[in-house]
């Protein structure tokens, strides 16, 4: 199908928004491409290519508001509740109920997926208004949803249920389809003027996606005809901005207020919330060599919230009498910051180190570049600059777009004008398939520790199989291009078996391969079946073909059964739910 317009939509757990451009009727080159970013919300305090990502529920459980209008709402003290912070409940740190990253309580997945698809519903009612207004047909549209490189599939599945329940066109994986961040940022630097880069070139860049919830960090180089190749599996962690907001309510806020204080504030979520914009202003320019104080103030309605537990007072003897600001001294600040960004340089360390031992990528030198809301930070900026500057020295080169918080949502554009720009990637985990593999004996076949653990199954005339050993399609690293098929053939133990159970699981490494080895997951289950062979004296006769289809965001699924030309096509994503 030919679409006439594509819209990326980058949901953040601080903040979300889309962009969109149209598609010519002739071939075009990125630079032409005229990419729109609404950057005006209700009731936001700027403009900002980002909502915020919140809601205001009534007290049915209805979203009655969302985005900065969701916090107004909650600040008038209407009936109701508001919701922010729910993208990290797809894979939560906590129990349900303990404190996330963002100041609120911590849900389950199970939790967030209506609240994503409601926020997601709003999100593309605003795109529609937009693109439809300029002429254009919903069917016209190709959306792209990004991820965080460092999401399972799990999660990854998880949210384009909630996409689904939003109104996507989540079944058809053409016209929604899903792009990692930091891929999408590396899209954006490679392809946008816009980016002040002048395209990536055949120099390694190792690109670092800083958001609110997680960072991402993967490496790219541009192949001979423009694409581009992922040089290592992707790294990251929970290391976004939003855990420095945690760390200044846990560490400063909540001890200078008291703890009945703090809490009552956090009773009125809208007034934390705009005491934590104002603290989120102060630390995106905080320079780690600054040795003056920064200053939050306290608005009224929050003086009213606290003062009844006595944290106006115990704040005025905290800061020697300033009882209208929160004042956090320098060192304070900078112990703040700490917590995340000594990780983040750890990780971004490692990932160089890697790289640059590849005599390839360090004889041409190598390139970091830095994006993201959280990529706005002074310190993280300067943190990390020194760093460069300090173990590199004239090896990296850091760059910093101009607008390091359009990079996902541009490049998630560019990508879906033309997904084959990515060329291939790096498998994530060795892929294999679950089979029953026949016993062999003697010294030049004897059975390793993992094996030998495995339960035998004894069939007549065909002798002992050890069940639950995994035969690898893709191994943990390997270079696998876009679109590559990697076939399998599976046959049945019996010649009375009527049905075929294929079942593909991840691993995280490469050896010792068995459904006991640690860390190893059920993608999913595909039943074939196979009863219209009942009775074939040889299994060899019974085969069913198999076609994996990786190098994408997704991994597809095609089973055969040669004898009835039978097909079965899926996404397998996780265990129990494969997608038809």
């Amino acid at each position: 199908m030919k679409y006439r317009v594509v819209a990326a939509i980058d949901f953040g757990t601080h903040g979300s928004g889309f962009a969109w451009a149209v598609l010519p009727a002739g071939a075009e080159m990125p630079d032409q491409r005229q990419i729109d970013y609404p950057d005006q919300w209700d009731d936001a305090p700027l403009t900002y290519p980002k909502n915020l990502s919140a809601l205001f529920l009534d007290p049915e459980g209805n979203d009655r508001d969302w985005g900065y209008a969701a916090r107004r709402a909650g600040s008038a003290g209407e009936p109701g509740r508001l919701e922010h912070g729910f993208k990290m409940w797809l894979s939560p740190e906590g129990a349900e109920g303990t404190q996330g990253p963002g100041g609120g309580l911590v849900g389950t997945p199970e939790q967030a997926v209506p609240l994503i698809a409601a926020y997601l519903r709003r999100l593309r009612g605003a795109a529609l208004d937009r693109i439809v207004g300029g002429g254009f047909l919903e069917s016209d549209i190709r959306w792209c949803l990004t991820v965080p490189a460092i999401w399972e599939p799990e999660q990854r599945n998880l949210m384009r249920e909630a996409a689904r329940l939003a109104g996507f066109p989540a079944d058809d994986r053409d016209r929604l389809i899903l792009v990692t961040e930091p891929e999408a940022a590396t899209v954006y630097c490679a392809q946008d003027g816009a980016a002040g880069i002048g395209g990536l070139g055949s120099l390694a860049t190792l690109v670092v996606d800083c958001g609110g919830g997680t960072v991402d960090i993967a490496a790219y180089r541009c192949t001979a005809d423009g694409a581009l190749e992922q040089l290592r599996r992707p790294s990251g962690g929970k290391l976004g901005s939003n855990y420095i907001n945690r760390r200044f309510q846990v560490q400063v806020l909540a001890p200078r207020l008291g703890q009945a204080a703090f809490k009552a504030l956090e009773a009125a979520p809208a007034q934390l919330l705009e005491l934590m914009d104002d603290f989120e202003r102060m630390k995106t320019h905080f320079r780690g060599d600054s040795d003056s104080p920064v200053s939050i103030p306290i608005s009224l309605k929050a003086s009213r919230i606290i003062d009844p537990h006595g944290g106006t007072e115990r704040l005025a003897a905290e800061q020697q009498g300033v009882d209208d600001h929160v004042v956090i001294e320098p060192d304070v600040m900078r112990g703040l910051f700490q917590g995340t960004t000594e990780p983040l340089v750890k990780l971004v360390d490692t990932q160089i180190r890697e790289l640059l031992a590849d005599p390839a990528v360090a004889g041409e030198g190598l390139r970091v570049i830095l994006v993201g809301g959280f990529a706005q930070s002074h310190y993280v900026q300067t943190r990390l600059a020194r760093h460069l500057d300090q173990e590199f020295p004239g090896a990296v080169q850091l760059v910093i777009p101009p607008n390091p918080s359009r990079a996902v949502l541009g490049g998630a554009v560019h990508y879906a004008c033309r997904p084959e720009v990515v060329h291939s990637r790096r498998a994530s985990n060795t892929y294999a398939v679950e089979i029953s593999a026949r016993r062999r004996f003697g010294a030049l076949f004897r059975e390793r520790g993992a094996v030998r653990a495995l339960p035998i199954t004894r069939v007549r005339g065909q002798g002992a199989f050890r069940d639950g050993v995994l035969d690898p399609l893709v191994l943990m690293g390997e270079s696998v291009r876009v679109g590559s098929e990697r076939s399998y053939g599976l046959m049945p133990l019996s010649a009375q078996q009527r049905e075929m159970e294929v079942s593909l699981y991840a691993v995280p490494g490469v050896k010792d391969l068995t459904v006991n080895t640690p860390g190893v997951r059920l993608l999913g289950t595909v039943l074939v079946d196979i009863s219209e062979s009942v009775g074939e004296e040889e299994v060899e006769d019974r085969r069913v073909d198999l076609y994996f289809t990786f190098g994408g965001t997704e991994i597809g699924v095609t089973v055969v059964n040669p004898r009835t030309e039978a097909r079965c096509e899926t996404v397998i994503e996780f265990a129990g739910i494969p997608e038809q």
